[in-house]
């Protein structure tokens, strides 16, 4: 059994979960780089950020994951009080998409790629919880999911500062004498 058979095989990836984890931050990298090269990226706001790049990485790797993800725990928790299980794993992620529109701004490529993007893995990781959450507990399935949403920010901040490097590295090299 080679590597990536035994990591396939493994406890943890009982419900996909491995597999789940690669296929989205793949995915998500491919996403951002395509937007990168391809994306209108000199759209939105002219003024400086008043909040700081680590402010925002802080926000995107520890705050967003768990917050996002127990306020979608919630509202299906609710819906599924309510309404039982139909149409459980369209509106908890709906809901959850519409509430990153909330502030509406120019994106660097069409907003109904974001919508359909965010409410995919708004649904992966509702139905990893779901999935899980009777075999190792609510908690544990909430970190989980935490640490699938952790994984997409974390990708894109990574390739946006691959892009951010190699930028400035070919910057520099392009540099004539004298400038």
């Amino acid at each position: 059994m080679n590597f990536i058979q035994s990591i396939r095989a493994s406890h943890l990836n009982r419900h996909g979960f491995i597999d789940v984890l690669v296929g989205i931050t793949v995915f998500q990298a491919i996403n951002i780089i395509l937007i990168v090269l391809f994306g209108n990226l000199d759209v939105g706001p002219d003024e400086d950020p008043s909040i700081s790049l680590w402010e925002i990485a802080f926000l995107m790797l520890l705050v967003a994951p768990l917050l996002e993800n127990f306020l979608l725990i919630a509202v299906a928790a609710i819906h599924e009080k309510l309404f039982k299980r139909p149409l459980l794993f369209v509106v908890a992620p709906l809901l959850l998409t519409a509430l990153h529109f909330t502030t509406p701004q120019e994106l660097p490529f069409p907003t109904f790629i974001r919508v359909i993007e965010l409410f995919g893995f708004f649904y992966i990781f509702l139905k990893q919880y779901d999935l899980h959450k009777l075999e190792i507990g609510k908690c544990k399935a909430l970190l989980l999911t935490s640490v699938l949403h952790f994984a997409l920010n974390a990708t894109v901040i990574s390739v946006l500062c691959l892009f951010d490097f190699y930028i400035a590295a070919e910057t520099i090299f392009s540099a004539q004498p004298g400038d």
